[in-house]
């Protein structure tokens, strides 16, 4: 076992060791998370120690400072399940004819983010990672080239199938946030990398998960693990940054501590996590993907505030509420064409 001061802990969100008091008696077991009280409750000792477990991976992206393997990561059950591979790219070509973006535009995001998780799908990651950028750059140029015109929060949005456009509308949403935040240029870039790739362990979830309409118990534990194999992906194979790697991690955590995996709450859950979570949940309001039926983006944007703190941050609520004029009545299913 190693020595490890308290001030050292404060670094990590999640612990990827075992910690021990001078006794020899363990205090935080790897994985778990490091909440302030549980902070406060160790640093009583004078002496900690640190230990990493047998299985641990010492691997993981140059530079990092925490790791995680299968077993902490609780992912020992997907050794087995392998998702089937596509055989060819399709994709939607549906276009919201009402939206700011050119038609050509739209149809152009959903081949390359398409063709990027087929990429994916295949383990070709370097190639992968080179084609999210090239998304992320084009929805950068053209929301900020729209901004000025855009009244409506319905005239960002893709139409379509859902697993086409999701993390695109998210993504979308998140960029133009940012600029509403006044957020830094690198800032927005990273808004919009984690947000294409917010959804990214759903790639190796079973085919027959994604398919089902009603998820049984035991089937929406395998769902929810796709934040987890998320982050694995970003962190060990893409060699993302942290903070992108923790939006897929922590994205349907809530901010009154009911989400998962963690139940982490208000500011346990990092900044970029909040703005995407809130852009793809509303994404889902939109896409009729929640129990909330909804016509157009004013009834919408009246369940976000039903919602309210509960999921969201209310700065945060607040500026995505007045972000774009709250009076959006057109029918999504009217746009499409």
């Amino acid at each position: 076992m190693e020595k490890i001061p308290v001030e050292e802990l404060i670094k990590f969100k999640m612990l990827p060791f075992d910690v021990y008091n001078e006794n020899g008696e363990k205090l935080v077991d790897a994985g778990e998370i490091l909440t302030s009280g549980k902070l406060l409750q160790i640093s009583q000792y004078d002496v900690l120690y640190k230990s990493m477990p047998k299985n641990f991976d010492r691997g993981g992206s140059k530079g990092s400072k925490t790791s995680y393997d299968d077993e902490s990561m609780g992912l020992n059950t997907f050794e087995n399940l392998e998702p089937e591979r596509p055989k060819e790219i399709i994709f939607d070509k549906t276009v919201n004819r009402k939206s700011k973006l050119k038609a050509q535009s739209q149809v152009d995001m959903k081949s390359y983010y398409a063709t990027t998780m087929f990429a994916l799908k295949e383990n070709a990651n370097q190639d992968a990672i080179q084609m999210v950028d090239e998304i992320k750059d084009k929805i950068l140029n053209d929301v900020q080239a729209i901004i000025p015109d855009v009244k409506y929060c319905s005239q960002l949005k893709l139409l379509g199938n859902y697993q086409d456009c999701h993390a695109l509308n998210t993504a979308i949403l998140a960029t133009a946030m940012g600029y509403r935040l006044n957020y830094e240029e690198d800032k927005i870039e990273k808004l919009a990398q984690a947000a294409l790739l917010h959804d990214i362990g759903m790639t190796r979830l079973p085919k027959e998960i994604l398919e089902k309409s009603t998820l049984s118990q035991q089937d929406n534990k395998i769902f929810q693990k796709h934040t987890q194999i998320g982050y694995k992906i970003l962190k060990y194979e893409m060699h993302l940054p942290e903070e992108i790697c923790l939006v897929a991690l922590e994205h349907h955590e809530n901010n009154d501590g009911s989400g998962y995996p963690f139940k982490l709450s208000g500011e346990q859950i990092s900044e970029l996590t909040r703005v995407v979570g809130l852009c793809s949940f509303f994404d889902d309001l939109t896409s009729n993907r929640t129990v909330h039926k909804i016509k157009n983006t004013k009834e919408a944007l009246r369940i976000m505030l039903e919602v309210g703190t509960k999921k969201f941050q209310p700065e945060l609520l607040y500026q995505f509420v007045n972000m774009y004029n709250y009076n959006d009545l057109e029918p999504y299913d009217e746009m499409a064409q």
